[in-house]
């Protein structure tokens, strides 16, 4: 049997190691060409940095696997020398010489994120790297002209944005969704509060509703006018929930009125049902009086009559 220890065997150990070294460094030096060919993607950044992290954990690997073997054999030839003379050299580097030493590497990597930001419409971080490439690389001409970019394309995004929210807040004044409208204008005033484009969507709002108020009210007294008391009371609760506050106050003199009107109209029919033997109608006209007037008379005359009613009309409550 031969020696573990003697230098056939000790020397196929190493050309093993070396090979699986070699092999660790080409799928690094692979991985860095196709990260470097594809800058633009978004995994091209970390296998970047990998690759050169496994490269150099490659190199003191080797270093020391000759200084192991050297030590053994009791020499260091030339070229272990030299090569252990490099990884002392780099990791005696300082943070500054570094960076010296891969600056067009960073620049690229800089440059790279910078383009990913802006495609993200990310403008604050684009911005705050393009800041790290005038005052770390001294690159003032190019950050002018890309903060200048940044800012082109930050005012488009803006331009946009509005012009959007303001198309929402007209199709929704068209449909009356005065609410809807609102929640779109607050929503664009938090995103922009400093942009004079949308300081007139209040105004157009609220003149917006005051229009269509004013439409539903000359409606409401024409149907008064004429006696349609059913359409007069439908258009009064649409122009309630079209005014707010005080703005009621100038309907209160035609608003009682149709209240009035409504109630003894209900009263009238739900006597005339009775009247009729029509018991499910006279259910029907007494729930509505009782849910809508609770508090007349005509409200307590009809709870105390329902039960009856519902039991002639067949009607399980």
């Amino acid at each position: 049997m031969s020696d573990p220890k003697k230098p056939g065997r000790r020397n196929e150990g190493v050309h093993a190691g070396h090979l699986w070294i070699g092999l660790a460094v080409f799928a690094a030096t692979l991985l860095m060409v196709v990260s470097l060919r594809r800058p633009d993607a978004a995994w091209a950044a970390p296998i970047l940095s990998g690759a050169v992290a496994g490269g150099l954990m490659c190199l003191i690997a080797v270093g020391v696997m000759l200084v192991l073997g050297d030590r053994r054999s009791g020499t260091i030839d030339s070229a272990s020398a030299s090569i252990l003379s490099r990884i002392e050299e780099h990791s005696m580097l300082s943070d500054s010489a570094k960076r010296l030493v891969y600056r067009d590497r960073e620049l690229d990597l800089l440059r790279m994120l910078v383009e990913q930001d802006i495609a993200a419409r990310d403008f604050d971080a684009a911005l705050r790297m393009v800041d790290e490439l005038a005052s770390q690389f001294g690159r003032l001409e190019e950050a002018e002209a890309l903060r200048s970019r940044i800012e082109t394309a930050r005012r488009s995004e803006v331009e946009l944005r509005i012009r959007e929210g303001t198309e929402e807040i007209e199709r929704l004044l068209v449909a009356g969704d005065w609410n809807a409208a609102s929640q779109s204008l607050h929503r664009l005033q938090r995103l922009f509060p400093d942009v004079a484009a949308i300081e007139h969507l209040p105004d157009q709002i609220l003149s917006a509703r005051l229009r269509h108020a004013a439409e539903i009210e000359t409606s409401m007294r024409e149907a008064h006018a004429n006696g349609r008391i059913d359409d007069a009371m439908t258009l009064l609760r649409e122009l309630d929930r079209n005014l707010s506050g005080r703005e009621s106050n100038r309907v209160l003199d035609v608003a009682q009125p149709i209240v009035a009107a409504h109630r003894d109209l209900c009263g009238a029919r739900f006597r005339d049902a009775i009247g009729g033997k029509d018991w499910k109608n006279a259910v029907i006209l007494g729930e509505r009086l009782v849910q809508e007037y609770p508090n007349t008379r005509m409200a307590e005359e009809a709870t105390e009559l329902l039960d009856g009613l519902r039991a002639r009309a067949g009607v399980v409550e």
